[in-house]
């Protein structure tokens, strides 16, 4: 960081930003006596050699755009999009024009793309281990080692580009459609969590059909929320208030009981056909059908917002952080396979 110097520290959202990037910066600058000042409602730093520093998130990438830095430093580089590297390249207007992207590898994407399949010598790559950090406490990488499969050691330890996908979904298996047939049934699913404690899981829920004519799956929507029960129901009530045709499925499980009897209560649902769903296979068992038939191409996404969230959440199935959407699709599924079973018998 050149005397005199403007540069820019960003981090993929502004959470990340204030509870991670921030925090590590201010303690080792005021730990090492060279923080100046800092303000707080600009997210401006100054060093006492002149250094001005931004802070910013990039929640929004075009807010990005306009001021001239000499350097910028990019905090996990990985969860953002190329198009954050295109803008903040493009802001590197002074001396000393150089940048700095840390990030966790996550499967062959921009940054692998960009800095080592088309490298050139602008660039260099650091490579590190997590065994590699003498701050670590005793224990704290082999507790790790115990719970990661040998691919998530490989990424997340190791710091090595892998593909993660393929254990269960491969992202190529899914086709996005602009809209879903007309006169589909749907189903939706809500794998409920209520709780909004960090770590906690989400509640998800998925909505979808079955296409008679190609025997496709058609997945509509996906919702995944982390909150408490109060607010949950409030959300299924509202989605049943724009869906009133559509049959309605809550885990048979935990907080999934209790909330069925209470939703079966509710006047706004007395025309819904609302049922509490047993589960009893394991995550992997139940995702199979819906495995199965999206590698032979029979699962449609009609497309949407969500639809990122999905595919990376799926395609690192069963061994990322959360498994929520899975679940929901999975109990989707089911319900569309218990309604077909039901009319055969019928």
């Amino acid at each position: 960081m050149p005397a005199g110097s403007t540069g820019m520290v960003i981090s993929p959202t502004f959470r990340m930003l204030a509870d991670s990037t921030l925090a590590c910066f201010l303690d080792l600058t005021r730990t090492g006596g060279v923080l100046s000042a800092f303000n707080k409602s600009d997210m401006v730093a100054q060093l006492v050699n002149g250094t001005r520093i931004l802070f910013r998130s990039a929640d929004n990438p075009d807010s990005l755009r306009g001021t001239n830095l000499g350097w910028f430093f990019l905090d996990e580089g990985a969860l953002c999009d190329r198009e954050v590297w295109l803008i903040l390249i493009a802001r590197l207007r002074e001396s000393p024009g150089r940048a700095w992207v840390c990030t966790t590898p996550r499967g062959f994407d921009w940054l692998w793309e960009t800095f080592v399949k088309n490298a050139t010598a602008d660039y260099a790559v650091i490579h590190s281990r997590t065994h590699d950090n003498t701050f670590l406490p005793r224990g704290f990488i082999t507790r790790l080692e115990e719970q990661y499969t040998a691919g998530w050691q490989q990424q997340e330890l190791m710091g090595e580009f892998c593909d993660l996908e393929g254990a269960l979904f491969r992202r190529a298996w899914f086709k996005t459609i602009p809209e879903a047939p007309a006169g589909l049934k749907w189903f939706r699913y809500w794998d409920l969590a209520a709780s909004t404690k960090t770590q906690a899981d989400f509640t998800a829920s998925a909505c979808a059909a079955i296409d008679k004519d190609s025997g496709d799956i058609i997945l509509r929507d996906l919702i995944k929320v982390k909150a408490e029960w109060p607010d949950v129901r409030r959300l299924i009530l509202a989605t049943v208030e724009n869906e009133p045709d559509i049959q309605l499925g809550i885990e048979n499980a935990l907080h999934g009981l209790p909330a069925v009897q209470e939703l079966h209560r509710e006047p706004a649902l007395a025309n819904i056909s609302l049922r509490s769903i047993n589960v009893t296979k394991d995550k992997v068992s139940r995702s199979l059908p819906v495995a199965s038939r999206a590698e032979a191409g029979h699962v449609k996404l009609v497309d949407g917002p969500w639809v990122k969230d999905w595919l990376d959440e799926c395609t690192v199935f069963p061994h990322g952080a959360h498994d929520d959407q899975v679940d929901a699709v999975s109990g989707a599924v089911q319900m569309i396979g218990e309604h077909k079973r039901r009319i055969l018998w019928a």
